[in-house]
């Protein structure tokens, strides 16, 4: 019988022990997944709006076949306990046997044997029953208890019994081994048969429940089982994570994944269960050591909170860390023991033991490997997907509830989100200035930080699970490594080790340089992209002003400080490495130095090699540490911005709509622009605390009627929009009250999928808002409308009617499913305010708040809309509170005014005293306010007419667009609006596309020619090949060396050897550290040389690309797949190729020393390599294109909510966009899951593998007698390599493929079509046009082939200087007929000529900088007053200045300078005032004046206004009218306006319906004739109005 038998037996008594011992302290906790409930969560609300979770969420899914499943397991658990019991019986048997032989040794152990046979009988025969958890937890007991046995009899098995360093044998016994060998055959089958045994069965979940209807449309592939296979797979499929082959193969059959064909991940890694744990985690736990408490902000509490959350799995990672720290040195045990056999046993004589030891390499490798696997798993895959799950899903919370604080300091500015209307840019007081001296973590002002925050920062720290292992790893590594190193060298060891404690501190040092060139290099890049991302935002203000290229050279300024801090990483990185690899080689060259030399020791191969790959081992856990401690503080840096954003002033809570009062009213309520003041300042904000150059509302009393219609009213930026803002809770109360019902965030949520009748169809205490520039999501324009309420036919057309919506979408070819593109880009403005309104009128609002919603459209349609809409049915009975410029029209219906004069009431009371007041005057034009046009009863049967004439004309118009395009029906707008043909509406921006299957030749061409040229690549190949011989060269001295002491006769001095052995060392480290250099000096050129390809690609792409295709993906070609090229492409890429090298050269050694034996095994494992690898590759790089893709809707629905979250929590949207959110969230974790899936399913792979490569090499050592120690020695040090060569090889080489991923896709867009060369030779004179006269010849204009002409045949003549008003219809081509002067559309047929020169022979840089336009909605960049009006430096300040007073925004020269610390300045005199993203900090109407003064500065001869003024009160706009016709008096000037008043005077009116010319003539011609359609439309403004009109015509 084999010796150890007591030690055995103790060693299982003792796990039976704690088998027992979990059973009873786990037992009892075990149930279902509960959220956790505290005190202080008992006295929270009862009802907490954001608690979106629903049951079924909580669920891993519906098993599928149960009673088959539990059948078959209660089978297998009926075997399992057969062979246990016979088990028992031959342990009883040798018991018994030992008692009558006396023999108590072996009486003691078999007693134990038979014991511990009966506990894990009895635990089998209790599983058989069980089901669900019960049944999974006794299936691990199980395995231990069968596993253990079974390898410690096999261990002991297999020890010959000649002796080899064991003193004393055991005295054999006079039991038969027949039972010893029985009881090893059963415990074998019984492990197999639980090791194979699932822990649960196939689950089903109702994937709807998780993904989009979108999603669910690509699955191509379906199956039952469809929930990630880790809830039941047997413990040996868990080991080996063969529960990911099926995602695997899928991925490798079919020719692309989708998400939807991935198996969802397990209930608690899904998006909905880990937001609410987390939510109620940052309720509950605090952070208290004694009386100690974290400041805000310092990002410990979050990471308390985020410790206690994952406590059970942060556990596990750190026991599991534990254990495979201490396994790391056993395979380097087994090899000191093979090599030192080998020494001693040259001829062969007994094999015994080195069989043994040959068993033992192969083990321990492979269960090391094994080991750490799990951990790898837990850590990267569940913890990381974890953290990143419940960061981004609080953060958003966070968003939904947080004040939208304006906060730009006046140094520099930065973007202030979402006030439309804000008058002054905030600046701050020097007593403020110093309180903000840590910038970096400034504000969250700007809607980009908050991007980055959700994204980079979460990553950031999601990262840190990967390094919690490394802090439990590497100590316990470097001390077992140390003892284990003191064993084999003695004392040398520590002066080696003394070393690395030398390079410690450089380490540390280099850290904080990588720290700080990393955060220079983050700030460069987030510049870029703001830039890039202000650029796309205004590209069609770029190409009309035709400064494309001036901006190129902006962005590339940038990009060059950019690149230069990502070559000084790249440069530390090197030097850094070079450290790395350098200080393991001092270690051993300063070891071996001592232990030959000084304590003239012999190096024997078994040292030698042993030592050597134990230093390997530890050069790991010493560098990893340092690394480690920077991304941990890089993580803290990420904590802290996360933490002190959830600090941040939240607008106050929602109280439940019973609970609210229904009247609208202010009591000397003072109002400013909400502020961040963190929720720590308990004392309320008061003005004096309030910087002085907020705006101020002061001292409002006003107390709005319910049910009836208000309005408001006052001069540009006199505090309109920011009073609706008060109302809705967001803005910040300084002093008084404001009762106004707010709506709960839920109330959408809870109106989902209800029908109810219409009279219940208004709920009292809802609100609406529409804000001044309309908010819209990237969805069809139905479900903008909706908004998530449900479908009701009838409300929704007649919606449509009086959003005077139903001819728009007469015009748009899929009508209401058409979708508008990201911010609406793909509607006229007045388009999109009526959307806007829509989805206030159909919403089941009592209170709604209009934002100036009357200015972007014409006089018609604002008629139409005031008495249908606004006056109508559908808005009866709800309180409307109206903020509009339309004073003549809105005043006499209006229940209660208010005007506003620059933050103080002016007046305040019903119409009669409006009128009687002064005010009136005021605010309208001159001659207008007419007491006579009180009758209203005149009026009504114009309005009447008109839309008679209107149905006439509608009705003849259609007969003939009818012939044109068939998709709508004709239709009279009594009729429904319904498309006959249902054809599916065409996605206005395109799916985003992913390449499916390899990466093509020629992106690889396209990446390597970017790099270099051929001297380049020479150098690089040079460089690498010789980098991959210096181990070859190393390791054959070292074998050369210690082979000395045992095969020569005369050695040499260790002096010489060690001399020789740190000249090989040193040169390969110089060799290494150069291939980097050369390497990464060829990514940076490729990165420069792609950017400008891309750069170019994009400006000068025709604007229908830059219509079709979202913001968010042009920015993240830009952002994302740039850092992919600029950060990771270049190391990917060297990397690979090194490994391959390496591997390549291992297998030459190993077999150049195994010969022919060798060369057949590595056939063999190199084909199973390869296939395993390709099989791997092509799912990989599925699930990463996955990834990426699935992160554009999260980052959308992040933005649209961060740019809407006004409107959204106006709305009561909030649980809804949570949800929605959530959904996103999981489609996006699901494949990153699975992509790190994958990677542990190849790991356990290919570790097996390599495990087996050790093994098969020790094997063939032991068998061949030529080989001699030291070149056992050599090729085993190889062998040990290979494992990580060939690993990472596969990895790497994905990650290149990934990486090119980017390329690909940047690629895609740097060959776009592009828009008309710039210039064309001969080009026009430098004068050119001198005249200014316009003539249009037969022109047809339609934006793509396949769409229906926009512009029939329109000819007309302009002659030089003449001023023509364009009039005409929302969607009758006017902004089109702008465009084409523009060459924006080329014109199918027909051409343009302007001053006899044909436009279409004209660069369109010539053409652009020589014609100009005002464009209906402005876009000013972000910077200065100054840099904003004079963008090149071209004009003397005299000159801006005298351009803002002819625009009225600063008073002529001859009002007295207002005192420097009045209330509410006036920022437009300071040119240096900052202005923030996208003007942000003014009003529209404000911005509108900005284009124009800049216009007034490039004085062309032919100017064209899109609606310049429409957002700018009467008064002003009659001002600038005359300002046009002094400045402009030379030019040819085309207006397209809504307003009658600003052509009226004009020399001739060209009036378009439907894309043809009605009527082309002089206002007075056109007036006198009654049956004209301009006759018609100034009747329509009212009997007064129109008698002006015609005064002013002059009839």
């Amino acid at each position: 019988m084999p010796p150890y038998q007591l030690e055995v037996a103790v060693a299982l008594s003792a796990t039976a022990a704690c088998s027992l011992g979990a059973y009873i302290v786990f037992g009892r906790s075990e149930g279902k997944i509960q959220l956790p409930i505290s005190a202080e969560e008992a006295d929270a609300p009862q009802h907490d709006p954001f608690d979106v979770t629903k049951p079924v969420d909580l669920l891993d899914g519906y098993p599928i076949d149960e009673e088959k499943f539990w059948s078959r397991m209660r089978l297998r658990k009926l075997t399992l306990t057969a062979l246990l019991a016979a088990i028992l019986a031959v342990q009883s048997v040798g018991l018994g046997w030992s008692i009558l032989d006396d023999d108590r040794v072996n009486t003691v152990a078999y007693g134990l044997h038979t014991v511990y046979a009966l506990y894990a009988l009895v635990i089998a025969v209790y599983s058989i029953p069980l089901r669900g958890s019960h049944h999974a937890t006794a299936v691990v007991h199980l395995v231990v208890l069968t596993f253990l046995p079974a390898a410690l009899l096999f261990t002991t098995a297999i020890l010959p019994s000649t002796p080899f360093a064991i003193s004393q044998i055991y005295k054999s016994s006079s039991v038969p081994s027949a039972l010893f060998y029985a009881a090893l055959v059963l415990y074998l089958l019984a492990v197999v048969i639980s090791i194979t045994a699932p822990r649960g069965p196939k689950l089903h979940f109702p994937s709807e429940s998780i993904y989009s209807e979108k999603t669910l449309m690509q699955v191509t592939s379906k199956y039952d089982d469809n929930v990630c296979g880790a809830t039941g797979a047997s413990v040996w499929d868990t080991l080996l994570f063969s529960y990911t082959t099926k995602v695997v193969m899928l991925g490798n059959t079919s020719s692309s994944l989708e998400i939807g064909d991935l198996p969802i991940v397990p209930a608690n890694m899904r998006a909905t269960v880990l937001f609410a744990n987390m939510r109620a985690a940052m309720r509950r736990w605090k952070l208290r050591i004694g009386s100690w408490r974290p400041k805000p902000g310092s990002g410990w509490e979050l990471g308390y909170r985020i410790a206690r959350v994952n406590l059970p799995i942060m556990t596990a990672v750190i026991v599991l860390a534990a254990i495979a720290a201490v396994l790391f040195y056993v395979p380097a045990f087994f090899l000191q023991q093979t090599i030192v056999y080998l020494e001693n046993d040259p001829s062969r004589e007994h094999r015994g033991w080195g069989w043994v030891f040959c068993a033992g390499l192969f083990f321990s490798n492979a269960i090391s490997q094994l080991v750490t696997g799990q951990l790898w798993s837990l850590s990267t895959t569940e913890l990381q997907v974890r953290l990143r799950l419940q960061l981004n899903s609080i953060l958003f919370a966070k968003t939904l509830v947080r004040k939208d604080v304006a906060s730009s300091s006046a140094a520099k500015p930065t973007p202030v989100p979402e006030v439309e209307s804000a008058p002054t840019a905030s600046g701050m007081t020097e007593a403020d200035g110093e309180a903000k001296k840590d910038d970096e973590e400034g504000e969250f002002s700007s809607k980009a930080q908050i991007m980055t925050l959700m994204t980079t920062d979460v990553d950031r720290v999601s990262e840190f699970s990967w390094h919690l292992f490394t802090l439990v790893d590497s100590p316990i590594e470097i001390m077992i490594g140390t003892l284990f190193l003191y064993h084999l060298l003695g004392v040398s060891c520590f002066f080696g080790l003394a070393v690395t404690c030398l390079f410690l501190p450089m380490n540390h040092f280099a850290g904080k340089v990588v720290v700080g060139a990393q955060n220079n290099l983050m700030k460069a890049r987030d510049e870029r992209v703001a830039l890039m991302n202000e650029i796309l935002g205004g590209i069609r203000m770029l190409k009309f002003m035709a400064w494309e290229r001036s901006f190129e050279k902006r962005v590339l300024k940038v990009r060059d400080r950019e690149l230069k801090y990502q070559k000084l990483n790249y440069t530390i990185e090197v030097l850094f490495n070079a450290i790395w690899n350098g200080s393991p080689i001092l270690v051993t060259l300063v070891s071996f130095w001592h232990f030959a030399v000084v304590r003239k020791q012999v190096l024997t191969p078994s040292i030698a090699f042993t030592s050597i790959s134990v230093f390997n081992e530890m050069k790991f856990a010493l560098n990893a540490l340092p690394e480690t401690l920077i991304n941990m503080l890089q993580g803290l840096v990420s904590m802290r911005r996360i933490e002190k954003y959830l600090h941040g002033a939240e607008v106050t809570p929602v109280p439940p709509a019973d609970e609210q009062s229904q009247s609208v009213i202010l009591q000397s309520a003072t109002v400013t622009w909400p502020q961040d003041r963190p929720r720590s300042m308990s004392a309320a904000p008061s003005a004096a605390s309030t910087p002085r150059h907020k705006f101020i509302l002061m001292d409002l009393t006003l107390e709005f009627p319910l049910g009836e219609l208000s309005l408001i009213c006052g001069k540009l930026g006199s505090g309109k929009s920011l009073l609706l803002l008060a109302l809705l809770g967001e803005a910040d109360l300084l002093a008084g009250q404001i009762q106004c019902p707010r709506t709960p965030p839920d109330t959408i949520a809870s109106f989902t999928g209800t029908i109810v009748p219409d009279e219940e169809w208004i709920v009292q205490g809802v609100c609406a808002y529409v804000p001044q520039s309309a908010w819209l999501r990237n969805a069809s324009i139905r479900d903008n409308i909706l908004f998530d309420l449900p479908y009701v036919e009838e409300r929704y057309q007649k919606t449509l009617e009086v959003c005077a919506l139903l001819s728009d979408l007469r015009i748009l070819e899929d009508g209401d499913m058409s979708e508008i593109g990201e911010r609406g880009v793909n509607l006229s403005g007045g388009q999109k305010a009526r959307v806007s309104l829509a989805r206030a009128v159909y919403s089941r609002a009592s209170v709604v708040l209009l934002d100036d919603v009357l200015s972007a459209v014409d006089a018609h349609t604002a008629h139409h809309l005031y008495y249908e809409c606004l006056k109508g049915d559908l808005m009866r009975g709800r309180t409307i509170i109206l903020v509009s410029h339309h004073v003549q029209l809105c005043s006499p219906g209006a229940c209660y005014i208010v005007a506003l004069d620059n933050g103080r009431v002016q007046f305040q009371g019903d119409g009669e005293q409006f009128k009687s007041s002064g005010v009136l005057s005021t605010l309208v034009q001159s001659g207008a306010a007419d007491a006579s046009d009180d009758k209203e009863e005149t009026l009504v049967p114009g309005v009447e007419e008109i839309a008679e004439k209107q149905i006439a004309s509608n009705g003849h118009t259609e007969q003939n667009s009818e012939t044109e395009s068939n998709t709508t029906a004709a239709v009279t707008p009594v009729e429904k609006l319904k498309p006959e043909v249902k054809k599916a509406p065409r996605k206005l921006i395109e799916e985003e596309k992913r390449a499916v299957g390899r990466i093509s030749k020629d992106i690889w061409v396209t990446y390597i020619g970017a790099a270099g040229g051929w001297g380049y690549w020479s150098i690089f190949a040079l460089a690498l090949i010789i980098a991959a011989l210096s181990p070859v060269l190393e390791n054959g001295w070292l074998r050369i060396w210690s082979g000395s002491a045992l095969e020569s006769e005369s050695p040499k001095s260790p002096t010489y050897y060690i001399t020789v052995y740190a000249a090989i060392t040193a040169f390969g480290l110089v060799m290494t550290t150069l291939r980097y250099f050369v390497l990464y000096h060829g990514g940076i050129h490729a990165s420069t040389v792609l950017y400008k390809k891309l750069l170019e690609g994009v400006l000068f792409a025709n604007i229908r690309f830059h219509d079709t295709v979202s913001r968010g993906r042009l920015l993240n070609r830009f952002g994302k797949d740039f850092e992919d090229v600029d950060s990771t492409l270049p190391d990917n890429f060297g990397r690979s190729v090194m490994y391959a090298l390496s591997a390549f050269t291992t297998f030459l050694t190993i077999t150049i020393v195994g010969g022919l034996p060798f060369l057949v095994a590595a056939i063999i494992l190199g084909t199973l390599y390869y296939q395993v690898g390709k099989v791997y590759g092509h799912t990989s790089r599925d699930m990463r294109r996955l990834d990426s893709v699935t992160r554009s809707p999260l980052y959308s629905i992040y933005g649209e909510t961060i740019a809407g979250v006004t409107v959204i929590r106006a709305f009561g949207a909030s649980s809804k966009f949570l949800r929605d959110m959530l959904c996103y969230a999981d489609t996006n974790s699901n494949p990153y899951y699975w992509k790190w899936g994958v990677n542990r399913w190849l790991s356990a792979r290919f570790n097996l593998l390599s495990a087996a490569v050790v093994g098969v090499t020790a094997f063939v050592a032991i068998l061949t007698p030529s080989i001699s120690a030291s070149l056992a020695g050599f090729s085993l040090a190889f062998a040990s390599t290979v494992t990580g060569d060939l690993l990472f090889l596969v990895r790497r080489f994905v990650g290149v493929e990934q990486s090119m991923v980017a390329v690909e896709r940047i690629k895609e867009f740097s060959e776009i079509q592009r828009e008309p060369p710039e210039f064309i030779e001969p080009r026009p004179p430098a004068s050119w046009p001198e005249h200014g006269a316009v003539k249009c010849e037969d022109l047809c204009i339609r934006y793509a082939p396949d769409l229906p002409n926009v512009l029939h045949n329109l000819s007309f003549e302009v002659r030089p200087g003449e001023k023509v008003g364009v009039l005409g219809r929302t969607g009758s081509g006017k902004s089109t007929l702008a465009l084409s002067f523009f060459r924006f559309v080329e014109p199918a047929e027909g051409r343009i000529l302007i001053d006899d020169i044909d436009i279409s022979t004209i660069g369109l840089t010539d053409l652009r900088s020589r014609v100009t336009i005002i464009p209906q909605d402005p876009v000013i960049l972000s910077g200065t007053l100054r840099s904003t009006l004079d963008v090149f430096d071209e004009y003397e300040d005299a000159e801006i200045y005298e351009a803002l007073r002819r625009v009225h925004l600063i008073p002529s020269s001859d009002t007295p300078a207002e005192e420097a610390d009045a209330v509410n300045a006036n920022v437009f005199r300071d040119l240096d005032s900052p202005v923030s993203e996208g003007g942000e900090n003014f009003s529209t109407g404000e911005k509108q004046l900005l284009c124009m003064a800049r216009a007034i500065l490039k004085r062309s001869k032919v100017v064209f206004m899109d609606e310049a003024t429409a957002s700018v009160d009467y008064a002003t706009d009659e001002l600038i009218s005359k300002t046009i016709r002094q400045e402009f008096a030379e030019s040819t000037i085309l207006t397209i306006a809504h307003r009658l008043r600003t052509v009226i005077d004009y020399d001739r009116i060209l009036l378009l319906e439907e894309g043809r010319i009605v009527e082309f003539d002089k206002p007075a011609t056109l007036l006198s004739n009654s049956s004209s359609k301009f006759y018609s439309l100034c009747k329509a403004t009212g009997k007064n109005e129109f008698a002006v009109l015609r005064k002013m015509a002059g009839v």
